[in-house]
């Protein structure tokens, strides 16, 4: 289960190799591509 986070903007970019957040877009330092999560997402 992913740890709760709190984030007033809506741009949230996560790694889903390593797990780190981030507000860009892009690659993330280990190599993994950063995907936009929303704060409306139910899992």
């Amino acid at each position: 289960m992913r740890p709760e986070y709190e984030c007033d903007s809506e741009e949230v970019y996560e790694c889903f190799e390593c797990g780190r957040r981030t507000d860009s877009a892009g690659e993330c330092e280990c190599g993994g591509e950063l995907l936009h999560i929303g704060r409306s997402r139910d899992l």
